[in-house]
């Protein structure tokens, strides 16, 4: 082996060392690359519990039996679980947002208490103490217990219980435990917020992402494009009253907007992401090099902002750079949304996305790419292009120049039923589709107690 080679190693062996200590996401995607040969505390205490019609599904992907060993009392009080994967202070972004308001609201629908399952591995610095007492910061009107996935052995569940399930991988932990006899598939509600095969390369984790929507669990679709895309993609019929639109913070984003000014520099806000593929961090940092030279010829003064990860700033050439703030907790995003006029969030799946949403209905001008038909039209402050660098430079040029002609626009709304109904009445319709599906408790449930 030659010298630049090993130097290349070591080099490579630091970096990741230093982003799994550093990187929480880094982290997960590791722990699941590993999880075929997962052998800790928490995975052998799940095996012994695993009965032989989910032993097959050990380790097929990091969440595959965290629920197939529960214990189902008939004594235990019924509540909705809602299914997440972890909630932590640094990444709660607008996917966990939603799926707390759906919980909150199915449990009333339901008239359940609501308990939260988080079943990915928790990470350092996290405990279901630390992710509760957040929930109740954070969101102060949602009341649930949180347990986290090594407390689920102590945890007994009623087979009255109702599911709601929120991610593929929560889907398919739910599935497991479904093929296993603890949880009665009818009771499930499945919260679809974007096509999330397309989060992993074409493998088994796109596999079994997929497997998750034939499975026969009570659908809840974020978005009208999202479900055009469902059924185009995977022959799945969702009724009209089952989606609703992306739920926004409207009296806060009106907060913004009054807040927000013109001013001699424009401020550019890109939505960085380098760890989700989807966002296309490489694609926009492309596309900014190639604005931030046009913009530098026209004299024009611009700056350069990165939020959502953080990263290395970054040389745009034409004398400008691009300054990473990283994540950013809910209250100072939006105060730097208020001083930006406009903004670049790219998203490579058919979910429309909140951050372009955010930026246009508070006044901001904002530029993202399409896919597959799904994002034109949506706003007229949003430029949806094609995913390419000259094409997404060509529509932030324009806006920074939009922007120094006509100043910031004033808060403006998404027409009424443009990506679907309310999230009440998408989640009222689940209720009653759930209601009506349930039988009633037979006492056959495994691992349960006379």
């Amino acid at each position: 082996m030659d010298t630049a080679k090993i130097r290349r190693l070591v080099t490579d062996l630091v970096r990741v060392n230093r982003d799994y200590l550093t990187r929480p996401e880094f982290r997960n995607a590791a722990r699941e690359r590993l999880v075929a040969v997962d052998n800790s505390p928490v995975s052998r205490a799940e095996a012994a519990l695993v009965d032989d019609a989910a032993l097959p599904y050990l380790h097929l992907v990091e969440t595959s039996t965290a629920l197939a060993g529960i214990t189902v009392s008939h004594d235990a009080e019924p509540h909705l679980d809602l299914v997440v994967g972890e909630i932590r202070p640094d990444a709660t972004f607008a996917g966990i947002s939603t799926a707390l308001s759906v919980g909150r609201t199915l449990a009333a629908e339901l008239g359940l208490p609501l308990r939260i399952v988080m079943v990915s591995y928790t990470t350092s610095g996290n405990s279901s103490a630390a992710a509760q007492a957040f929930v109740g910061a954070r969101f102060p009107d949602v009341e649930a217990r949180v347990v986290a996935r090594e407390d689920l052995p102590s945890i007994r569940f009623s087979p009255d219980d109702s599911w709601l399930v929120t991610h593929w991988k929560t889907a398919h932990a739910v599935d497991v435990a479904t093929r296993s006899g603890r949880i009665a598939r009818e009771r499930v509600a499945y919260l679809v917020q974007d096509y999330e095969p397309g989060f992993s390369p074409w493998s088994t984790e796109y596999a079994v992402a997929a497997s998750t929507y034939r499975r026969g669990f009570q659908p809840i679709v974020n978005s009208t494009p999202l479900r055009a895309y469902l059924e185009k993609q995977q022959g799945l019929t969702v009724d009209d009253d089952l989606v609703f639109a992306p739920d926004l913070d409207l009296d806060l984003l009106r907060r913004v907007a009054a807040k927000r000014s013109a001013g001699e520099t424009t401020r550019v806000l890109f939505y960085g992401r380098p760890s989700k593929h989807r966002n296309l961090f490489r694609l926009g940092v492309a596309a900014l090099k190639i604005a931030a030279r046009e913009l530098a010829a026209s004299g024009h003064p611009v700056e350069f902002v990165s939020a959502g990860e953080l990263h290395g700033d970054t040389d745009l050439g034409g004398g400008h750079t691009l300054r990473s703030v990283g994540t950013l907790p809910w209250d100072d995003y939006f105060d730097l949304l208020a001083s930006t006029n406009v903004v670049l969030s790219l998203q490579y799946s058919p979910h429309p996305s909140h951050p372009p949403f955010d930026a246009a209905v508070s006044g901001a001008l904002a530029v993202t790419n399409e896919f597959d038909g799904t994002r034109s039209g949506l706003h007229d402050r949003i430029d949806a292009v094609a995913a390419e660098p000259e094409a997404l430079a060509a529509a932030v040029v324009s806006a920074v120049r939009r922007n120094a002609a006509e100043g910031p626009g004033a808060f403006a709304d998404l027409a009424p039923g443009a990506l679907g109904g309310t999230l009440a009445s998408a989640v009222r319709s689940a209720a009653e589709r759930l209601t009506a599906a349930r039988p009633e408790s037979d006492g056959s449930r495994r691992g349960g107690t006379p």
